[in-house]
C-alpha cells in the first residue's frame, strides 16, 4: 500500500484517510467504475473551495480531455465555472487545426474555451522546454486578467513516475525527487494538479464511457525526447517487480520533509526578507548565510518566483554555484534565475534582471498581467499609446538629465534600470520606483502592483 498523500496547507485539505483511499482505490489495477470515479470526485473537494474561479488546461490529448470532462461533471454538482484554455504553439502544421477540434468537442458539451496563441519567432534548439514555458505564461497571464484563481494540469501518476526517474537520472536533490506537488501557489494563482495519483488507463476509460475521442501528439512518440524514452522505462518497470504504488511511496515520503522545509524557509522569508513596492527586495545577508544549504536553497527560489512568476526553478547546479557565492567570505554579485543579486554591506538586494524583463506596447485604458509578476493599469487621453517596460541604461540616463538629483537615491544601479518603466514616443513617462513623472494630463500614466 503506497505512503499517505500529502496535504498542502495552501488548500483545504481532505483527511489523511481520504487521501490514502484516493492512492489505493486509483493506482491499484482495478476495473473502472462509477464509485471510482465518486472517489475522485470528492478528492476533488479538497483542491477547490466554494465560488472558485477554474480554469484547466486542454491540449486535447488524452489526459487534459478527461481531466476537464472530470471537472466538468464535478462542477454540476458543486457549482463551480469552469474555463478550458488551449494553447495553440504553432509548432506544428497541424497545431491549428486540432485546437479548433478542441474547441467543437468542448461547444458540444456546453464548455466555456479560449485559445491561446504562441506568437513570434521560436527557437532552434530547447523547444519542448520553450514551448513549455510558453503556455504557462500564457495561462498564467490570462487567469491573472480573468480574475481566476485556480490553473488545473492533467498531469497524472505515469508523468509523476517519469519526473522522479528523470530527476533522479539528473542526480537531483531533495526537491527534484519530490517531484511535482498536488498545489503549488504563484502569487495569487495556485497550480492545481489533482490527477497525480490516477493512472492513464483509468482517465483513457472514462473517456471511453463518456465516448468523448482524443488527440495523439506525435512528438510523445518520438525518441528526440529523453521523457519518451522515460515513459518506456516506467512502462517495464511498473509491469514487473516495481509497482507504481512503490514509487509513488518514495516520492511521497520525500515530499513529506521537502513540505516540512519549505515551512522553516516561510519563516524565513517573514524575518528576514523585505519586499519593497519599487519592484526590489532586501535580505538580511548574515542570517542568510546561517541557514542550512537546504532551507537556503528554498529562500533563493521563493525569491525567485517571488520576482519573475516563474513556474520551475533553476537547475540544481546553478543554484548550488549561487550558495556558494553567498556563503563564501568574500560574496560577489550574481544573477539566478532571471534575478539580479546584489551585495551590499549586510545586505543582499534582489531585482530582476534587466535581460529577463520584456516590453509591452500599452494603450490607455489597459489592465493587464505584465510578465506574469505584476498587474498594470494604463491611465491617459484616449487611444495614446505606450509601452512598458524597463528603465534600461538609456532611459536612466534620461531621467538622471531631466532630473539630476534622483542620482541620490540610494538605489543601487542595476536595481534602478530593472525598474519597471513607462514610455510614449517622446521617452520615459513614468518611474514609480524612483517617484519620476515627467507629464501632464496629455500623457500617460501607469499604476502597478505585485500579483
Amino acid at each position: 500500500m503506497p505512503q499517505r498523500i500529502l496535504r498542502n496547507t495552501s488548500v483545504e485539505s481532505s483527511s489523511d484517510q481520504a487521501a490514502s483511499n484516493l492512492a489505493l482505490d486509483l493506482t491499484l489495477d482495478q476495473p473502472f467504475s462509477a464509485e471510482r470515479v465518486n472517489i475522485l470526485f470528492g478528492y476533488f473537494e479538497s483542491f477547490f473551495p466554494q465560488n472558485s474561479h477554474i480554469a484547466v488546461a486542454v491540449s486535447g490529448g488524452a489526459d487534459s480531455m478527461a481531466l476537464c470532462l472530470l471537472l466538468i461533471d464535478w462542477a454540476k454538482v458543486n457549482h463551480q465555472e469552469i474555463v478550458a484554455l488551449t494553447v495553440d504553439h504553432g509548432l506544428r502544421h497541424e497545431s491549428n487545426k486540432e485546437t479548433q477540434q478542441v474547441a467543437k468537442w468542448l461547444a458540444s458539451r456546453g464548455v466555456k474555451h479560449k485559445i491561446l496563441c504562441w506568437k513570434g519567432k521560436k527557437p532552434s534548439t530547447g523547444i519542448q522546454a520553450a514551448a513549455r514555458t510558453a503556455r504557462y505564461n500564457l495561462m498564467f497571464k490570462w487567469c491573472h486578467e480573468n480574475n481566476f484563481t485556480k490553473l488545473v494540469t492533467g498531469h497524472q501518476l505515469e508523468d509523476q513516475l517519469e519526473t522522479f526517474l528523470l530527476r533522479a537520472e539528473r542526480g537531483s536533490g531533495l526537491d527534484g525527487l519530490s517531484s511535482m506537488a498536488p498545489v503549488v501557489d504563484r502569487e495569487s494563482i495556485s497550480l492545481v494538479r489533482p490527477l497525480l495519483n490516477v493512472t492513464k488507463s483509468f482517465l483513457r476509460e472514462y473517456l471511453v464511457s463518456k465516448q468523448q475521442s482524443w488527440i495523439e501528439d506525435p512528438s510523445n512518440q518520438s525518441l528526440a525526447f529523453r521523457r519518451t524514452s522515460m515513459r518506456r522505462i516506467v512502462k517495464n518497470l511498473t509491469q514487473g517487480e516495481l509497482p507504481a504504488a512503490r514509487i509513488l511511496g518514495v516520492i511521497n515520503n520525500l515530499s513529506f520533509i521537502r513540505l516540512h522545509l519549505d515551512d522553516l524557509s516561510k519563516v524565513f522569508f517573514k524575518r528576514a526578507v523585505r519586499i519593497l513596492p519599487a519592484a526590489y527586495g532586501i535580505i538580511d545577508l548574515e542570517a542568510l548565510k546561517r541557514l542550512p544549504n537546504p532551507i537556503l536553497e528554498r529562500v533563493l527560489i521563493k525569491i525567485i518566483f517571488k520576482f519573475n512568476g516563474k513556474v520551475y526553478p533553476p537547475r540544481r547546479r546553478s543554484i548550488n554555484y549561487s550558495i556558494k557565492k553567498i556563503i563564501s567570505p568574500e560574496i560577489h554579485n550574481f544573477t539566478l534565475g532571471g534575478c539580479h543579486f546584489i551585495y551590499r554591506e549586510n545586505s543582499l538586494i534582489v531585482c530582476r534582471d534587466l535581460r529577463s524583463i520584456s516590453a509591452q506596447e500599452v494603450v490607455a485604458g489597459d489592465i493587464f498581467s505584465w510578465d506574469s509578476v505584476f498587474k498594470v493599469q494604463i491611465f491617459g487621453p484616449k487611444n495614446k499609446k505606450g509601452k512598458i517596460g524597463a528603465l534600461g541604461k538609456q532611459g536612466w540616463i534620461e531621467v538622471v538629465q531631466k532630473c539630476p538629483e534622483i542620482r541620490k537615491i540610494q538605489i543601487p544601479y542595476p536595481v534602478k534600470i530593472s525598474l519597471p518603466t513607462l514610455f510614449d514616443e517622446h521617452g520615459v513617462v513614468q518611474v514609480p520606483g524612483l517617484q519620476y513623472h515627467c507629464g501632464d494630463s496629455k500623457t500617460l500614466s501607469f499604476l502597478m502592483h505585485k500579483l
